[in-house]
């Protein structure tokens, strides 16, 4: 028996990872539409409406989708499947920025076994987590990336044992600092259950750690270059820097070069999931950012039209 209680099946993830790639020659594309409503009918109208057939769940009805009881879980999976929608992947807070990797790791590991039993349940492959909150910036080879590495290790094995594959986000936490943050990172898990999910906008406003300060604000598609091979998922933000402040913007009007990230896909012939996170009418981690229901479903429908727009002209296919 596994740690989490249910029978351990051995799966190569490795294999099933060729084999999910090789059965499927086109992208499909997701939405993060917790961004249109915390209402799961209204967001499933949303992917209706642009014609989408994929969720990236994270929050419903105030929760998010680790934390729904048993119960709760199984009438939000009930709904999608009537309306024929498929969770693409748990957008889970395991290790985000708002977990302290001294203090936080039992929370994470009981986070994961509730999001183990919602997937097995619903057959989702992807899980979203990332590296622990950095209150300044923390260079390779620190004592604190000794534990994250240690908590992480034991969160994506449990993954592992259940054939679940973690995806760790560049997002302001430890790994995403750098690129050579991220790679330390899959190199000391060494795990086929940990890849990662690149964000084209994040690094827009976060700093990269290497070298000597003053450090400047990483470069969206060279991070993309160095980690490529590692990369089993996208996240579509884009932003761009205005007096000083940080404005999220429409695919491809900021400074993320979402078009320069979309060819390289289509040049390496990524057959990768895709989601669209746009951030441009609310922020997940800003409650201070708010906007009308009118607002956020505009924004988020225009959003969603205007970036399949932008990877057809690309070359990018879907496949709904």
């Amino acid at each position: 028996m596994s740690e989490s209680g249910y029978p351990f099946v051995y799966i190569n993830l490795e294999t099933l990872f060729d084999v999910w790639e090789a059965m499927n020659p086109h992208s499909f594309v997701s939405g993060f539409t917790d961004e249109v409503s915390d209402d799961l009918g209204l967001q499933i109208k949303a992917l209706k409406t642009l014609g989408w057939h994929h969720i990236d769940l994270r929050t419903v009805n105030g929760k998010n989708v680790s934390a729904l009881s048993d119960e709760e879980f199984d009438l939000v999976h009930q709904q999608l499947t009537e309306d024929n929608i498929i969770i693409a992947c748990f957008g889970s807070t395991i290790a985000n920025w708002g977990r302290d990797a001294h203090i936080s790791f039992e929370v994470d590991m009981a986070e994961m076994r509730q999001s183990i039993r919602h997937m097995q349940r619903s057959g989702v492959k992807f899980i979203r987590i990332m590296s622990y909150r950095v209150e300044e910036p923390v260079k390779l080879d620190s004592e604190l990336e000794s534990i994250i590495l240690k908590n992480i290790k034991n969160i994506v094995r449990l993954a592992e044992d259940h054939g679940i594959v973690c995806l760790h986000e560049n997002c302001e936490t430890w790994g995403g600092q750098s690129a050579d943050h991220s790679l330390r990172l899959l190199e000391q898990v060494n795990s086929p259950s940990l890849k990662l999910v690149y964000d084209t906008g994040n690094p827009v406003s976060m700093m990269d750690v290497r070298g000597d300060e003053p450090f400047s604000y990483q470069d969206p598609l060279a991070f993309f270059k160095e980690v490529i091979d590692h990369v089993a998922y996208l996240h579509i933000k884009d932003a761009k820097w205005v007096d000083n402040t940080l404005h999220y913007t429409f695919p491809g009007e900021g400074d993320g070069k979402v078009k320069e990230i979309l060819a390289l896909i289509l040049k390496h012939n990524m057959a990768i999931p895709i989601s669209i996170e746009p951030h441009v009418a609310v922020v997940f981690h800003d409650p201070s950012i708010k906007a009308s229901l009118e607002d956020r479903w505009t924004h988020f429908i225009d959003y969603g039209n205007q970036f399949v727009a932008m990877a057809k002209e690309a070359g990018i296919s879907f496949n709904w």
